[in-house]
């Protein structure tokens, strides 16, 4: 028999759940093989200029000083490590939406 009291409460589920510690796996796996891709480009001296390379020798010139970037990635890697991790982030948030914001009010 089920305890009727029980029965209302809401359920509790952990919010690191099976879905979020996969989305994140997979997120640390493909951020890795950008950092790894990236520390052998710069290893062996090979060139990827891309977008944001150009941008920086640019503010570069004006400026009249150097760059100094927290990771220092080779051509658009920057760009495609962002776009990898915010894209997980996306999914992770889309699929815990109610458990952050709550459920809408009757009525609205």
């Amino acid at each position: 028999m089920s305890n009727p009291s029980r029965i209302n409460q809401p359920r509790s589920e952990p919010f690191f759940d099976g879905f979020t510690r996969a989305m994140l796996g997979a997120m640390v796996v493909f951020l890795l093989a950008i950092f790894a891709s990236a520390s052998y480009m710069g290893h062996h001296k090979m060139e990827a200029a891309g977008t944001d390379d150009k941008v920086n020798n640019l503010a570069t010139t004006v400026s009249h000083g150097e760059h100094h970037p927290f990771i220092d990635l080779p051509g658009d890697s920057q760009l495609g490590a962002f776009s990898i991790a915010n894209f997980f982030v996306g999914i992770i948030v889309g699929y815990q939406w109610l458990r952050l914001f709550g459920k809408p009010k009757e009525g609205q």
